[in-house]
């Protein structure tokens, strides 16, 4: 084909373009050749480096992983001793785990006289490897260098070629002698077979794996094929012994081959290339002299058709021409040049015929009326065709057309076939109608109301809004002046300065009084504004105003919501402080006192989770009213939020301030009526009185609060004065509770162990966990103190959860070292015992120690099962159906209720020590003690006692029945590694 092409061209094959073609391609095709070939070999030594990597990689750690047997057996002999360890039963069960080893063997001194397996390497024993003369020399580097060195390859006595690896045994005094040698033997033909038929047995790679010997000579280990001088090299790092290993791609004949392929495209694609630019430059002399000629015609077209169009152009008319007979439409230039549009557009895409892009372009609201107009007037050609419409501009927007035609008549007078006509933008004209036509909307339609004055004042128009506003339609008010919805309100000065502003400023704003035809008066916000004309000359004044009754009440339920409680009507915490400012302010001036009592009332929240919301409501509102009906005039009853209410009382003493707190107690306790029941509830109140207790509402406040706080601490329903104790003790709680925060994450708590005896058998049963914390500053925090902070700070849940994690941890490892049977007893908050999330936690907690649920025993105190008790029956099911035990705290203190009790299905009973403490001297805690144990016994529940300090405690207790105790008399709360000496101690005086 391309001698062919050059025999036609032979007149210009020699052209400088075509020759310059020629070397082009040869030049960009060899480039292209060199940079496949050069990727074909980056790649080919990225997958060497990549196999070789692996390669190496595999065999270290098969190397490594067997040879660290040699560290088992050193670890067994040094636990044992060499002496008392059955070398042979040892290496057995060793190897099992390692089977690509063929010998370990003991040397003591360097001297085999131990080896496994011994069946074909009864050789090995007495070998003397300090004697041999091919492993000599390394046995005394292994020696010198003190670790696990590897040895080899090298032929082994028992046959074949290996490695050994040589581990130094020292005595254990920091190598106060050397003992010997143990040594593996790994037979390495058959792993490098396994590693050449997984790496290379499908490859292309000729590699040699050598190393020096201990002389510094070559030693080939494997080799396959023969590398080239250029191969890669990698280091196999072995202690100071590496291996080499070289390595080298040896391409396919298919790589070959594909490399001679692409040599040869690349030379036809060169001459294929010299043959097109030979065709391309005789094409281009015969295409001069047609260009020639067609742009003389063209220049001639060319000025008959500007001349033409500069008429169209002049006029700004778009033209068409419509062939009905055929449907076809033609359009000029003009055209489509009021859409932003070219025609050549269309004409280039084959579409001459321009029906369809008519329709197209149209507005889609305007296509069927447009449409139906056309065919009109083509069913009744008659006279001028003409419609308006909206087409679509090149940038998105819409043009109104006004489109006229008429049909041509053909020669003999007869209608012709073919309507011509025009197309106008009339945008413009159809946007001026619209701005009307909105305006005078806007104007009628406006919500407020509008009212047009000439230059006298004279009411020339208004609209619909006027009329809904004032009341007067609009020929009522036509020729009089605004005067006529004058109040009566302003004075002369306010509409002197209002004429002053609009002269001034051209306009006016602002809010003003106006009455209605009825006579109603209302205010109105009214903005006026001066019209002038184009020569700057005053026209008209136009008024617009709203009727702002409605904002004028919202402002002022605003004013209610904004300093007002919205469900008792009582001043909000905003009104408070401004009232309480004032009266402060007050009482400097007339040196008064001003008493401040915080009112909250007691267990609130309970009356709204169980009787709900509405019923809560209602209480806030009566308990309101109450105090209200208990105030002066001058006083202000607020409330703070929620079931928290303040009392202002300026000009008052502490002792009229008591007085009142009294009354305020009995009236909040009378019963309130509601449809179903009477319900009670009871109030606590703190005092904090001017200007003793603080010198602003803030301090006030604060300072009554802790002292309501310290009220509801007494007992609840009672009332409690300020003082600068109650200050520390808050100061107090509220360093707690931040040290508390930090102490948690910081590990500054920990767990002390108190043990607990079995009476029956007098033997160890298991331990309580107490919460202990040493604070770095502090010092030694007593859990009566720090753990009310963390339940009123709600720190309670993960304290809580730190126990549980810590104490069965602890268990863990008790359990662990053979101690199945001890139980650990952890003690449960309120908080913690009705959380949601309870059984949850300690699950999670018992599988991540992999501890059995009968090892841990929680304890309940009464009031946390009782206060809830339909609840806590399901909560301890659910615990006793996981398989832990639980136990009731404190037993006899609390105001739990036999017939729960014997519902809840509990493991223990526990007698608080404080029936304890008395039972040697006591009838009646004797007695309750009694009662308690002959009540577990009937139930089936065992009881232990706590806070026993003697032995005639433990005696009595014994013969009472009780069958647990715990107390300083058995042992005290002690830390984990006393309590592990303590459990120790305890079982070897049991099994003895």
């Amino acid at each position: 084909m391309t001698k062919t092409i050059l025999s036609k061209l032979s007149k210009h094959k020699y052209h400088p373009l075509a020759i310059a073609s020629l070397l082009a391609a040869l030049l960009l095709n060899t480039a292209f050749v060199w940079y496949l070939d050069t990727q074909r070999s980056q790649r080919q030594s990225m997958a060497t480096a990549q196999t070789s990597q692996a390669f190496l990689n595999q065999l270290q750690l098969r190397l490594e992983r067997n040879f660290t047997a040699a560290y088992a057996i050193a670890a067994g002999i040094n636990q044992a001793g060499a002496e008392q360890i059955e070398f042979s039963a040892y290496a057995r069960e060793l190897l099992n785990y390692y089977p690509d080893i063929v010998a370990v063997s003991l040397a003591p001194n360097g001297v085999i006289n131990d080896v496994y397996p011994l069946a074909g390497n009864e050789q090995l024993l007495g070998f003397d490897m300090f004697a041999h003369p091919a492993q000599s020399i390394e046995a005394k580097r292994a020696k010198a260098a003190g670790k696990l060195r590897l040895n080899g390859p090298f032929a082994l006595v028992q046959g074949g070629s290996g490695v050994v690896a040589r581990l130094p045994l020292y005595q254990q005094t920091n190598k106060g002698g050397f003992q010997g040698f143990i040594n593996v033997t790994l037979l390495l033909d058959p792993m490098l077979d396994g590693l050449h038929q997984e790496y290379f047995s499908e490859s292309s790679f000729a590699y040699k794996l050598w190393r020096y010997d201990a002389e510094q000579q070559t030693q080939i280990i494997r080799q396959h094929a023969n590398p080239a001088a250029n191969s890669l090299s990698f280091t196999l790092p072995l202690a100071d012994n590496p291996w080499q290993l070289d390595m080298h791609y040896q391409p396919s004949w298919q790589e070959q081959l594909t490399f001679w392929l692409e040599v040869l495209f690349a030379l036809f694609s060169s001459l294929l290339l010299y043959s097109f630019a030979l065709f391309y430059l005789q094409l281009r002399s015969q295409r001069g002299l047609l260009e020639h000629q067609v742009v003389k015609r063209t220049d001639e077209l060319q000025q008959t058709l500007q001349r033409y169009r500069s008429f169209i152009q002049a006029s700004n008319t778009g033209g068409w021409e419509y062939d009905h007979s055929r449907n076809f439409l033609k359009c000029s230039q003009e055209y489509f040049s009021m859409l932003g549009r070219r025609r050549e557009h269309y004409d280039q895409s084959g579409q001459d015929n321009l029906a369809a892009t008519w329709l197209d372009l149209m507005h889609p609201d305007d296509v069927t009326a447009a449409s139906q107009a056309f065919i009109d007037y083509l069913q009744q050609p008659d006279g001028m065709y003409e419609s308006q419409f909206r087409m679509r501009h090149q940038d998105g927007h819409w043009v109104w057309v006004l489109s006229r035609g008429r049909a041509m008549l053909n020669e003999d007078g007869s209608l012709s076939p073919i309507v011509v006509g025009t197309h106008i933008d009339i945008s413009s004209q159809k946007q001026a109608e619209m701005r009307l036509r909105l305006l005078e909307q806007l104007f009628e339609q406006s919500s407020e109301g509008m009212l047009v004055t000439d230059p006298n004042h004279t009411i020339v128009l208004v609209n619909r809004a006027f009329t809904a506003i004032s009341g007067y339609s609009s020929d009522e008010v036509m020729g009089q002046t605004p005067k006529l919805l004058s109040s009566g309100k302003h004075n002369k000065d306010f509409y002197q300065a209002m004429q002053q502003a609009i002269q001034r400023h051209g306009s006016w704003q602002g809010e003003i009084w106006n009455r209605r035809k009825n006579g109603e008066l209302y205010p109105e916000w009214l903005s006026i504004s001066q019209i002038r004309d184009a020569k700057g000359q005053l026209s008209h004044y136009v008024a617009l105003f709203s009727d702002i009754s409605t904002y004028k009440q919202d402002q002022e339920k605003l004013n209610l919501l904004a300093h007002f409680d919205t469900l008792t009507q009582l001043p909000n915490r905003t009104l408070l402080i401004d009232r309480t400012e004032q009266a402060i302010q007050r009482a400097k001036r007339a040196g008064q006192q001003i008493a401040m009592l915080f009112i909250d009332l007691d267990r609130f929240k309970k009356i709204n989770d169980a009787l709900g919301h509405d019923i809560g409501d209602e209480v806030l509102v009566q308990a309101a009213k109450r105090l209200q009906a208990m105030t002066r005039s001058q006083d202000t009853l607020s409330r703070l939020s929620s079931d928290e209410f303040i009392l202002l009382l300026p000009d008052t003493n502490q002792e009229a301030a008591g007085r009142l707190a009294k009354r305020i107690l009995e009236t909040m306790q009378t019963p309130y009526q509601f449809a179903k029941e009477p319900l009670s509830i009871s109030a606590s109140i703190g005092i904090a009185i001017f200007p003793n207790d603080g010198a602003n509402f803030f301090e006030l406040n604060k300072h009554a609060d802790i002292a309501m706080f310290k009220a509801k601490e007494d007992g609840r329903n009672k009332y409690c004065f300020f003082t600068a104790g109650m200050q520390s003790q808050f100061n107090r709680q509220l360093q707690l509770e931040n040290a508390l925060r930090l102490a948690i994450t910081n590990n500054q708590l920990q767990l002390a162990y108190q043990p607990q005896l079995c009476l029956e058998k007098n033997t160890l049963t298991g331990f309580e966990a107490l919460l202990r914390w040493q604070h770095p500053e502090l010092g030694f925090i007593s859990p009566a103190e720090f753990i009310p902070v963390a339940e009123h700070s709600g720190l309670m849940i993960k304290l809580g959860e730190w126990v549980l994690q810590h104490a069965i941890q602890q268990q863990k490892r008790w359990y662990q070292h053979g101690y199945t049977e001890l139980v650990m007893a952890i003690n449960l908050s309120p908080v913690q015992f009705r959380q949601p999330e309870l059984l949850d936690i300690i699950s999670t907690q018992l599988e991540l120690a992999k501890l059995p649920a009968h090892c841990i025993e929680l304890e309940i105190t009464e009031s946390a099962m009782v206060e809830d008790a339909e609840q806590a029956i399901k909560t301890v099911d659910a615990i006793r159906h996981k398989g832990i035990s639980l136990a009731i705290d404190d037993f006899g203190t609390g105001y739990s209720s036999l017939s729960y009790l014997k519902r809840f299905h509990l493991s223990k009973l526990k007698i608080d020590q404080s029936f304890v403490r008395e039972l040697l001297d006591s009838p009646e805690d004797r007695a309750i003690v009694t009662a308690i144990i002959r009540m577990a016994q009937s139930l089936g529940l065992r009881t232990i006692a706590e806070g026993v300090e003697t032995a005639e405690h433990q005696s009595l207790l014994q013969q009472l029945g009780c069958d647990d105790i715990q107390g300083y008399h058995y042992g005290r709360p002690m830390p984990a590694e006393a309590a592990t000496a303590f459990i120790q101690q305890a079982f070897v005086h049991q099994q003895a």
